[in-house]
């Protein structure tokens, strides 16, 4: 059965699109079947895979003609017929030979539309999901960073939240007190009773600088690590690798394989991994 998990944040520019991607696609390297779904009318996500494909694309705006989550939500279309796929794949040098490897995503693209959606059917995604949950191990859900009748709406489809934080911006954390609220009133008001914050992690990492690393050495002490959920696992900035990726549009596990922040990406995909099966008792 297909596990759904949001990135959310009430504020922008915290790395939640980049983060969801390459969670995705560490979760795919590994075997796991994944859908993307871009819920944010920005449509980062959308853009990143697809924006050189004229038949998706005209003018860097999304073609009239094609189905994105805005129609799934709106309309009585198969959501299955929305899922578009991408395939990428790498050579690596492993003990001294090279290896291919490859990884698939599924995608519902996202859509400007978004800031005009008024349907009032709260439960309409989770419902839409469902016809899918033996198809995927993972439906990652890329939230705006607001709250309003969208996000509830993607909140009370979704089994857990992971929360992106940007040490170097104090409203990120603002952002992750409401990102509490906001699930409290999906299982309190809505009834997602599973809902739960599955924790947060920071990003864009640079503990050179001097404030970042005292604001990280405080929240990783043991009594404030757990009150905050927070990961272990932090992911560095690093700017070369990003470029490229975003470059390339292809995931830093393609592009960068061995760069450090390929291997903070792997190594948290495997937290959340480990901390879902806690979570469940596996």
């Amino acid at each position: 059965m297909a596990i759904v998990i949001g990135d959310y944040n009430r504020k922008g520019g915290v790395g939640k699109t980049s983060s969801i991607i390459n969670l995705a696609a560490e979760f795919a390297l590994c075997g796991k079947k994944v859908l993307l779904i871009d819920g944010d009318s920005q449509t980062n996500l959308t853009q990143f895979f697809f924006c050189e494909d004229e038949e998706l694309f005209d003018g860097g705006r999304i073609r009239g003609n094609v189905d994105t989550l805005y129609q799934v939500l709106q309309e009585e279309i198969d959501i299955r017929d929305t899922i578009m796929t991408k395939e990428f794949s790498a050579r690596r040098k492993w003990r001294n030979k090279f290896r291919k490897i490859s990884c698939t995503l599924d995608i519902i693209m996202g859509s400007r539309e978004m800031d005009y959606y008024d349907n009032e059917d709260m439960e309409i995604l989770k419902k839409k999901l469902s016809v899918l949950e033996e198809d995927y191990d993972y439906i990652l859900i890329d939230f705006p960073p607001a709250h309003n009748l969208v996000t509830m709406t993607y909140l009370l489809a979704c089994d857990y939240v992971i929360v992106p934080l940007h040490l170097a911006k104090d409203t990120s954390t603002y952002g992750y007190e409401d990102v509490i609220e906001r699930c409290r009133e999906a299982r309190n008001e809505y009834g997602n009773r599973n809902l739960q914050v599955l924790g947060l992690f920071y990003i864009n990492v640079q503990l050179y600088k001097d404030d970042q690393k005292i604001l990280y050495e405080l929240s990783m002490e043991e009594e404030m690590r757990n009150a905050m959920r927070l990961f272990e696992t932090t992911i560095k900035h690093d700017y070369g690798a990003m470029q490229m990726s975003e470059s390339e549009k292809k995931p830093l596990c393609i592009t960068s394989g061995s760069s450090e922040i390929a291997r903070n990406y792997r190594a948290l995909a495997k937290e959340i991994e480990k901390r879902i099966e806690e979570e469940r008792g596996i």
